[in-house]
């Protein structure tokens, strides 16, 4: 009586062995799909995140100049020489965001005694060079743009920083709608917050 080879697998047990083996290549691409879309998801937070955190911050940078403005409002005159602080435009910044990149210097008097005697511009002065250092050290490259609209009595701010999480196309702001045209900005990894002041 002839031996059987019982060790020897049976044609429909060999197919069955091969599709196990597409189906667990299969699961493994599916799995590498949703890691790198979870990977993708959580990069994506965290540049939210930080633009959430930078925008908080311009927020509190404009309202910092908006209560120094207020205390340094000035009075207007008929004579625009006549006028002082906010009525003489002493808050208005208008320098380029390039050219802010040097390190801001404090003017002087200094007006931070009890001794001190300063002009509403000399305050106005103290207060734009604090403001822009405060600006340049919790933004990074964090800096400002301020115009004064007598007419209405408020200013028109904006508070500009370099993001370096921006990474895609679609997430360049509008340069032409977010920024000041005086600021000059042509890179689209700057951002820019526009802020109205009613004093």
């Amino acid at each position: 009586m002839p031996l059987k080879n019982t060790w020897m697998r049976q044609p429909s047990q060999r197919k069955s062995a091969g599709f196990m083996l597409i189906e667990v290549l299969v699961s493994i691409g599916l799995s590498a799909v949703a890691l790198l879309a979870l990977a993708s998801l959580n990069a994506a937070a965290l540049r939210y995140t930080k633009m959430s955190q930078y925008r908080a911050l311009a927020t509190h940078l404009a309202s910092d100049i908006g209560e120094r403005m207020r205390a340094n409002k000035g009075r207007g005159a008929e004579d625009a020489a006549a006028a002082e602080g906010f009525w003489a435009g002493d808050y208005d910044y208008s320098t380029s965001f390039a050219g802010q990149a040097a390190t801001v210097s404090a003017p002087k008097p200094h007006c931070n005694t009890a001794l001190s005697v300063c002009s509403t511009r000399a305050l106005a002065e103290l207060d734009l060079a604090q403001w822009r250092f405060q600006a340049r050290s919790v933004l990074p490259e964090g800096s400002v743009f301020v115009l004064r609209d007598s007419e209405a009595v408020a200013a028109d701010v904006w508070i500009a920083w370099r993001d370096p999480l921006v990474a895609h196309r679609d997430e360049a702001p509008a340069l032409a709608n977010e920024c000041a045209a005086g600021l000059a900005v042509s890179d689209p990894s700057i951002r820019c917050s526009y802020f109205r002041i009613n004093l």
